[in-house]
């Protein structure tokens, strides 16, 4: 692997950002030199919803960005932290060079995330110019795995796709209603226009529909993979 600037959060900062919310979309960045960037006024957002926190039922969540549309080559990191500020997982991912949404599935080799407890995630975008300073287009968040009840366990296994989009919603778990709708827009092509209306209500509720990429590219896939103990991350 080249040599790249790091692009996870380092713990040790004194610019670490500290509590919440976080930074769900990254500021522009206009360069001259060595960007791989095609559009400058395109950049990094999380599709998180307005609240400071996204929630989900799964020890494994699936993650949702837009990415910019890119001309060059370019690395792309996911982090992950626990409470304490310790990091429990990092990877690089291979990811669409078109600009549009993706996700990035926490894979099992990373440590399941624990009931009711919160998680900082950072995903890092920078292109590759041979720079060790290289802009960053950076975002941040934060994560929640809640219990749910088995009532509603049975109702979602008993249902269709779109029953389980309502249930996701009522019961707030914004990562399993969004893969949901994802899904559904990338499998029923005859329905596209019903899915895409659904699609359009759910980005305008995140406040930032103007900044997401409306079009669907194919899963981001990590790249390599490191997880940590959290007790030996110091």
């Amino acid at each position: 692997m080249s040599t790249m600037p790091s692009l996870a959060r380092d713990t040790d900062s004194s610019d670490v950002r500290q509590g919440l919310p976080g930074r769900r979309i990254s500021g522009g960045v206009r360069t001259d030199s060595g960007s791989c960037l095609a559009d400058f006024n395109q950049t990094v957002v999380a599709v998180t919803p307005h609240s400071p926190i996204s929630k989900t039922a799964a020890a494994h969540p699936t993650f949702w960005f837009s990415l910019p549309e890119v001309t060059g080559e370019k690395t792309v990191e996911f982090s992950l932290f626990n409470e304490a500020e310790e990091l429990i997982y990092t990877t690089q991912i291979a990811a669409s060079s078109e600009h549009a949404v993706s996700e990035f599935k926490l894979p099992t080799s990373a440590p399941s995330l624990s009931v009711n407890e919160n998680y900082n995630w950072v995903f890092s975008f920078a292109c590759n110019n041979g720079s060790q300073t290289a802009p960053v287009l950076g975002i941040e968040g934060w994560t929640q795995r809640v219990d749910i009840s088995a009532e509603l366990v049975s109702q979602i296994e008993a249902a269709d796709a779109e029953q389980r989009i309502e249930l996701y919603r009522s019961a707030g778990l914004w990562h399993e209603q969004l893969t949901e709708l994802a899904n559904l827009r990338r499998s029923q092509e005859t329905l596209s226009d019903r899915f895409q209306s659904d699609w359009t209500a759910l980005m305008q509720s995140t406040g930032l529909a103007d900044y997401i990429a409306n079009q669907l590219s194919e899963s981001m896939v990590a790249a390599d993979t490191v997880a940590f103990s959290p007790s030996s991350n110091h």
